[in-house]
């Protein structure tokens, strides 16, 4: 009898401990979970502006998930930011370009009940940490606006050419003329003469030419060929209407179908990011090289409806990041949130 009592006492204190432990386990997954989701969720926010470090924090603290099965928010959890993994890492930074990596960093205490009688302690700390960053990429699988708009100058970095928050052209029209049917930043005879070197199909169109095929491609980022720097491109001309009802769908996609410029449009904070499209920026005739990844701002739908023979134009905007209504925070090219730690 004293050797099943002590046994007893042994399965007893055992199974206390498992239980604590089993709490400490699930306590440490939905910790970890939540700084994971609310990292990657911060990550996207990140424009190079102080107003998207604003927007980041404010993704943490207003977080719904919770722990403890869903039933206790966490309390003060530490976002910070930084222009690379390594840090430094900053609470408040007083710049915010080129900022687009976020820390965060979250704790709660755990009750025990069994373990108390050995430790004298009611609770025990468990804490978490996740770190995700804006990666930049130059091989793309997804995502390719199919037009390719062309450099205007195809060795000046980091926008070859290209001006930030002006109408660039995504396709060509028929036969451009200067000054009467050219997007404004493409408007000069160096670039229409470029855009006209490899002959009046080519309007800046990269995809399969099939009516399902165009559509796909613009509506639902519909990417046939792997993409990356340094790759060409094919220019192909693609049937004209079925271009223009899909992007005028694509635009229609947006919660933001009005705004004129991107300016207006990150102000009003009201779309969802559809009309930031990623498009390649390629040398044109002959080598149609691709050199770098932009972000473009499709424009409202009356200014697509105006006939094949005028181009599509889209305001450049600098560097693209997937899955954001916002640009990335670093340098012009194509970037992917990841968990980096």
């Amino acid at each position: 009898m004293i050797t099943v009592g002590l046994s007893l006492l042994a399965v007893v204190a055992m199974t206390g401990l498992a239980v604590d432990l089993g709490r400490i386990y699930i306590a440490k997954n939905e910790t970890q979970s939540y700084v994971d989701a609310a990292a990657l969720s911060a990550v996207l926010e990140l424009d190079g502006t102080l107003a998207g470090i604003d927007r980041a924090r404010g993704v943490v603290l207003n977080s719904t998930n919770r722990w403890n099965l869903g039933n206790t928010p966490f309390a003060n959890p530490q976002v910070e930011f930084a222009p690379l993994q390594e840090g430094p890492w900053e609470t408040n930074p007083a710049i915010a370009a080129g900022y687009r990596f976020v820390r965060v960093g979250a704790g709660v205490q755990v009750p025990v009940n069994f373990m108390s009688a050995i430790t004298e302690q009611l609770t025990t700390p468990v804490n978490a940490m996740a770190v995700a960053g804006q990666a930049l990429r130059e091989g793309m699988r997804e995502g390719m606006f199919p037009f390719s708009p062309l450099a205007h100058d195809p060795v000046t970095k980091p926008h070859f050419g290209l001006t930030p928050n002006q109408r660039h052209t995504l396709r060509w029209a028929a036969n451009p003329n200067l000054g009467k049917n050219t997007c404004p930043g493409d408007d000069v005879p160096s670039v229409i003469a470029l855009a006209e070197a490899g002959g009046g199909s080519e309007r800046g169109y990269i995809e399969d030419t099939s009516a399902a095929i165009i559509r796909d491609a613009i509506i639902y980022d519909f990417q046939t060929v792997f993409r990356q720097i340094g790759d060409a491109v094919n220019m192909t001309g693609g049937a004209k209407q079925t271009q223009l009802s899909a992007i005028e769908e694509r635009v229609g996609q947006d919660t933001d179908p009005n705004s004129l410029t991107y300016t207006d449009y990150h102000a009003a904070g009201l779309g969802n990011g559809r009309r930031l499209v990623a498009a390649l920026i390629n040398t044109g005739n002959p080598d149609y090289t691709v050199v770098q990844v932009g972000a473009f701002f499709l424009l409202p739908v009356s200014q697509y409806n105006k006939g094949g023979n005028q181009p599509f134009c889209a305001e450049y905007v600098g560097p693209y990041m997937l899955g954001s209504k916002y640009i990335a925070a670093g340098g012009p090219g194509y970037y992917v949130a990841r968990l980096v730690q």
